[in-house]
């Protein structure tokens, strides 16, 4: 059992003891403490205010911010298209023995590049694969994603790993990375989501809202307090660009200038330490993404002549309307309850879909669906955080308002190691330590702050 005590509500000592499954830790909440002062939490203002004047993207992105992740999941699914898995054709007037041998001939030509022949060759796999998904994932079995991908990373030196920003879930997964990567030679990570303003990474103790935009999500914050304990040298690599270019010359200047900065920060000066990149979206792949886009994975391959390894895993996630035909497959022939990745035993190739992805990527995750445990997404919880029920005079004073919780000694505008707006369900996600909870109202409101103690 676990127990938690709280001191200063109601002029009373009140102690609560409920099953935990961390064994006999004690948390001490501290006096209770009335401040009213404004601070930094404008995220939770916006979500108040049922999103007044904010486009969907933000929308979606600061539900994730404020712990709403159903939500997030939702609007995102709602922002975009479904991923198409198969190869389609008009009326089905396709020659496709001519398609065939014409990828064939590519294959065995000595005049395409390396890149070229992959796609090929990815393309005729595709093409020659049966419609029928129970049966084409008969040919493959289920590996553990985390193990499968430290074991490959040992034969490159920069790996890639995305996420769609709204996703804490990926997040989450690129954390669980960082030790297994750390244990095969990784020492770098380089962060998209770092801020061109806060450039001074090796002077970073703990993430702030100025370390980027997106340091508002525990998750993230999370990420790097990990890989900060662990000893990884963190990389700003992500520029802006002029205004004035239409879309596709901002993009490709954009891709071509951060391939630019991870090998002018790593390997250009460090040809031993590995380095692990966290980027958003697309901007991993290793092929060009059109004659006058050349995506930032494609263009370290080229600047740094090293071979990447390229992994996916935001699209074969839960989606609330449009999951891909593939995801479905997955959960009706197996049972997925980590991350995974399908590997054909034959060919050790990996399952990679959609057809967008061919030569692109060389791994692609799919995640379990989440659940929801005391309020909370499993996959929230580390190997080093445990569930904590809060007291229930804060839950009755409080419901509605935004908790948020930091390491002690940090101030209120460093990102949260666990933030949720209050109500019955959810608890806490804590590791050991002492910490600052924070309560916050709509308006901006610093209205209550609580010591915490966790042994």
């Amino acid at each position: 059992m676990t127990r938690i005590v709280l001191l200063g509500l109601s002029l009373m000592i009140i102690v609560l003891n409920f099953g935990c499954s961390s064994g006999n830790n004690d948390i001490e909440f501290g006096d209770l403490m009335e401040v009213n002062e404004k601070i930094q939490e404008h995220y939770f203002s916006d979500y108040c205010k049922d999103f007044e004047n904010l486009d969907m993207d933000r929308h979606e992105i600061i539900s994730s911010f404020v712990g709403d992740y159903g939500l997030a999941t939702k609007l995102f699914s709602e922002r975009n298209d479904a991923y198409e898995p198969h190869l389609k054709f008009e009326n089905n007037q396709v020659d496709m023995t001519g398609i065939k041998d014409f990828l064939q001939k590519k294959i065995e030509s000595h005049q395409v590049n390396d890149l070229e022949r992959i796609v090929s060759e990815r393309t005729l796999e595709v093409i020659n694969r049966t419609d029928d998904l129970e049966k084409l994932f008969q040919s493959y079995s289920i590996k553990d994603a985390k193990t499968f991908i430290a074991n490959k990373a040992k034969n490159y030196h920069f790996t890639t790993i995305n996420e769609s920003h709204h996703s804490g879930q990926n997040r989450a997964f690129t954390r669980d990375l960082l030790q297994p990567m750390w244990d095969n030679g990784y020492r770098y990570l380089a962060l998209e989501a770092f801020s061109q303003r806060d450039s001074l990474m090796c002077d970073l103790k703990y993430p702030t809202f100025e370390t980027g935009f997106y340091f508002r999500d525990s998750n993230l914050g999370n990420l790097v307090r990990e890989a900060l304990s662990i000893g990884y040298t963190l990389i700003q690599y992500d520029v802006s660009t002029n205004q004035n270019l239409n879309l596709d010359e901002r993009e490709n200047l954009r891709d071509i200038s951060q391939a630019n900065n991870i090998y002018r920060k790593t390997l250009k000066k460090d040809a031993i330490g590995k380095v692990l990149i966290h980027s958003g979206f697309d901007h991993q792949l290793e092929f060009s993404l059109s004659d006058d886009r050349e995506a930032m994975g494609a263009a370290l391959k080229r600047i740094s002549g090293k071979e990447i390894f390229t992994i996916n895993q935001n699209v074969m996630v839960e989606n609330s309307k449009k999951e891909n035909d593939y995801y479905k497959q997955a959960h009706i022939s197996f049972k997925i309850n980590e991350p995974s990745v399908f590997i054909n035993e034959e060919t050790q190739s990996c399952l990679v879909d959609p057809i967008k992805y061919l030569g692109g990527i060389d791994v692609q995750v799919y995640h379990p669906k989440t659940e929801y445990k005391n309020g909370r997404p499993n996959w929230m919880v580390g190997d080093k955080s445990n569930f904590y029920k809060l007291p229930d005079d804060i839950i009755k004073q409080y419901e509605g308002h935004l908790l948020t919780v930091r390491p002690k000694d940090e101030p209120v505008n460093s990102t949260p190691v666990d933030q949720f707006i209050i109500n019955s369900q959810r608890q806490l996600i804590l590791p050991k330590g002492n910490f600052t909870m924070n309560i916050i109202d709509c308006n901006k409101t610093l209205v209550a702050k609580i010591p915490i103690i966790n042994n």
